[in-house]
């Protein structure tokens, strides 16, 4: 099953597209933004393949149950993801790092852990204020629009 608004954005993979800018995907209802925004019901099974390679944030709030939607999300590995707290206007990189159990085992076995970075004040002003940002020929991230 796919969370509401990403068909779009799995056809548009499917002829080798993807979108330019992040995908929102919100487990907190309506998000208003100019960004792709897909909308997830908390605790609800998706298939979230299609994230692979984008840029995605996921909002959450006070009293979701976000976690098993963000790792799942997580292991189907986006380029970069990040998580946005609305109820404290604040946002986290997260990264899918091994458990301590995962290293003594085959890779294909491992099963993961979730760690997040937060994000600096200035971050949490530019994603509040929609400034955009693009990936050099490195791969780093640079504002294109301040």
């Amino acid at each position: 099953m796919l969370a509401i608004n990403a068909q779009p954005i799995l056809e548009a993979r499917r002829r080798g597209f993807k979108p330019e800018s992040m995908v929102l995907i919100s487990l907190v209802g309506h998000v208003e933004a100019e960004n792709p925004v897909v909308r997830a019901i908390p605790g609800t099974e998706y298939d979230w393949r299609w994230c692979r390679d984008l840029d995605v944030c996921v909002y959450v709030g006070e009293r979701c149950d976000w976690l098993d939607t963000l790792k799942a999300i997580a292991l189907c590995r986006p380029a970069y993801l990040g998580l946005w707290l609305t109820h404290e206007h604040c946002g986290a990189h997260v990264y899918l790092v091994p458990t301590a159990d995962d290293v003594a085992s085959p890779v294909r076995e491992w099963i993961y852990d979730l760690d997040t970075l937060a994000w600096m004040d200035f971050q949490n002003d530019d994603f509040l204020s929609a400034r955009t940002y693009t990936r050099n020929t490195h791969g780093v991230p640079h504002a294109s629009h301040p």
